[in-house]
């Protein structure tokens, strides 16, 4: 299609651009630039998403890109630059909630930047980690984005003077990489506060993999509070291991077997409190009326289910694209060391606790 400017519509915006039905070749970046009235190398930075064009110039070279229909050669940009425009990301797994909306905050930010991205999911094995980052060097991806699996990451340190390397919700081990996490302690402090706070002085823990350094740090945040109170942990009311739902809602079984069974129930993360809440009903238990329940990360069915759960809830998607923001600072600026950025968490009182909701009585 071509695409011309009339009389009322010959404007410097791409938002001016008018379409007639004769033949024309695909749209070029010179035809990007004659609409949005700026040099070829004006054109160039902004699909690079390189600084220092202003966000007025920015908004008419995009307005100008998607009106032409205009689509960057990615092999010639590769060839020109030895890039190849794409980033690789290693999460654990894709069909979790939490890391699905990670990788969405990076591939926005990406996008935004014109690069690909390339997903794959360890399932938190080392070698499975080990294999992808081997295949998306071979692929040569220009960045690595990683949630680390358990084990050590001391096999980077070589690759790491080749490559930028980004680690996301967790630290790695044996290797010292930049990472994005969460306040980890700190949210899980707050909550188990909350609880101790509101009468309930019998809890339990239950994890999906104390090798974990989230789970170690919630842990951590957990115990503090109790010690804080000189509540005694019990050894049963600690359960690790609850990799899936199907295990979160054995685990929380053998708890409510308990001859003194637990009055509230921290769950670790969202797969690991599903597991909890389907156990407690199977029992024909109320909630919170029997027994409490709040869990470490919000998900989309933490608002629907009744009573509804207090969480703590983790920006997923922020974590993704401060993730990425850093691997292309990273990119640009290969002498930058990266740095440890840790967000915020936030507390969301429902009534899963007693607290929350029509069942506030007492609650701040």
């Amino acid at each position: 299609m071509v695409y011309t400017f009339s009389k009322r519509q010959r404007c410097r915006g791409g938002g001016c651009l008018k379409k007639d039905h004769s033949p024309r070749k695909t749209p070029t970046i010179r035809d990007v630039a004659q609409a949005a009235g700026v040099s070829l190398k004006t054109v160039s930075r902004v699909i690079n998403g390189d600084k220092g064009v202003s966000a007025e110039t920015r908004k008419r070279v995009l307005a100008a890109i998607e009106a032409l229909g205009y689509r960057p050669n990615a092999l010639a940009r590769s060839l020109r630059g030895r890039k190849t425009y794409t980033i690789g990301v290693v999460i654990t797994d894709i069909t979790n909630g939490f890391f699905s909306t990670v990788v969405r905050g990076i591939e926005d930010e990406a996008f935004a930047r014109n690069y690909s991205v390339l997903v794959a999911n360890s399932d938190e094995l080392l070698e499975k980690e080990k294999l992808y980052v081997r295949i998306f060097v071979e692929k040569q991806v220009d960045g690595l984005i990683i949630v680390p699996a358990t084990g050590s990451q001391a096999y980077l340190k070589d690759l790491a003077s080749h490559i930028p390397l980004v680690f996301v919700d967790r630290p790695p081990r044996g290797f010292d990489g930049p990472v994005v996490q969460v306040e980890n302690r700190a949210g899980a402090y707050r909550l188990t506060r909350h609880l101790l706070e509101h009468g309930f002085e019998r809890l339990a823990f239950l994890a999906s993999d104390l090798r974990l350094p989230t789970a170690q740090e919630r842990f951590a945040g957990f115990r503090q509070a109790l010690d804080e109170e000189g509540i005694r942990l019990c050894a049963e009311m600690v359960k690790d291991g609850a990799k899936t739902i199907h295990e979160a809602y054995r685990k929380t079984h053998e708890l409510l077997a308990l001859p003194l069974r637990p009055r509230a129930i921290f769950a670790a993360n969202n797969l690991v409190v599903q597991g909890v809440l389907k156990a407690i009903r199977e029992r024909n238990l109320r909630i919170p009326q029997d027994v409490a329940v709040v869990g470490f990360d919000d998900f989309e069915m933490a608002d629907l289910v009744q009573p509804r759960l207090t969480v703590v809830a983790q920006p997923a998607y922020a974590l993704g694209k401060e993730a990425a923001v850093l691997l292309f600072s990273r990119m640009t600026c290969p002498s930058f060391a990266g740095e440890t950025v840790v967000l915020p968490v936030e507390i969301v009182l429902r009534g899963s606790c007693g607290c929350g909701g029509e069942a506030a009585l007492g609650c701040f």
